[in-house]
């Protein structure tokens, strides 16, 4: 979480992947987490586990949130961000990023990361106070951190919803749909040129009751989706981000190479980024990144 609120170190993170690599973007480096940070609870980053926060204590930790100011408490991560756009070539492209409210809440609730959700989803079907008014807290502190990251230089938002699928289907429009629409809602109002980018991990069957009504929406998909769902069933709602396995990178080679031509080859001429279904693991060998952006660049290129 320090790296994160370091101003010098957090923008050298950034741009380092473009220093090596030709890709045709930034994302801002930071941490989902750093919104239960600013607002008040304590987040332990404990090595060989990950996060730790502690226990909410709901008869003050609401009360001190409300009285944070956000746009002072994420000054770091906002100054970051423009010393990104000031330092990037005008043809690059700056994500700005945050988790959903859901996928932040599980970290909240349970404690860290979790396998089961027994604690949150307990929380939510008896629709506890403590969840209600920690995910109406993280929706308000969101959008905010989202609209002030635009204003802050970033050309496109997106909301990684890594743990969407945990929510029972019966309670996804409650839980998913709709604080995903109201977020879309109150940032397009505010402004309503900048893309917006949700990847809801396992919940690629929900989008089109997400998209519905909108516009400039984009959506990521995760590695387990097909070409021939993507194609059929999500390709007509808005353009797609994905879906590379991220073990295919690891091993590299030749399958690596099929995978990329099967997936640029089936988006060819559509809106279509190509990215990773997931996030890029710690043993993946830094040649295969190398190799993957030139297969990329030379299929793009390729009449």
């Amino acid at each position: 979480m320090d790296l994160c609120l370091h101003e010098d170190l957090a923008t050298e993170v950034t741009l380092q992947p473009l220093q090596r690599f030709d890709l045709d973007a930034a994302i801002l480096f930071s941490d989902i987490l750093i919104i239960p940070h600013v607002l008040g609870q304590t987040v332990h980053i404990i090595e060989n586990k990950g996060p730790v926060l502690d226990p909410i204590e709901a008869s003050s930790f609401f009360e001190r949130a409300e009285d944070v100011d956000l746009q002072e408490a994420l000054s770091v991560p906002l100054k970051i961000l423009q010393n990104i756009r000031k330092s990037l070539s005008p043809t690059k492209t700056l994500i700005g990023f945050t988790g959903s409210p859901w996928t932040i809440a599980t970290y909240m609730l349970e404690g860290g990361k979790s396998t089961t959700f027994h604690r949150i989803i307990q929380l939510l079907q008896t629709r506890d106070p403590l969840f209600i008014q920690t995910m109406a807290l993280l929706e308000k502190s969101i959008g905010t951190f989202l609209i002030a990251q635009i204003k802050a230089g970033a050309d496109v938002v997106q909301i990684f919803d890594t743990w969407a699928q945990a929510v029972p289907e019966a309670l996804q429009q409650d839980w998913i749909i709709s604080p995903i629409r109201r977020l879309i809602t109150r940032i397009q109002m505010a402004c309503p040129n900048t893309p917006i980018i949700y990847y809801g991990r396992g919940v690629s069957h929900l989008y089109q009751d997400i998209v519905k009504g909108f516009s400039n929406i984009a959506f990521g998909v995760d590695e387990t989706v097909s070409v021939s769902m993507k194609k059929e069933h999500l390709q007509p709602l808005a353009p797609l981000q994905g879906n590379l396995c991220p073990q295919v990178l690891v091993a590299g080679g030749a399958e690596m190479k099929s995978k990329v031509a099967e997936l640029l080859t089936a988006f060819q001429g559509t809106p279509y980024v190509f990215n990773l279904g997931h996030g890029i693991v710690p043993q993946t060998p830094v040649d295969h990144v190398a190799q993957l952006v030139d297969l990329v660049k030379e299929n793009r290129s390729s009449p």
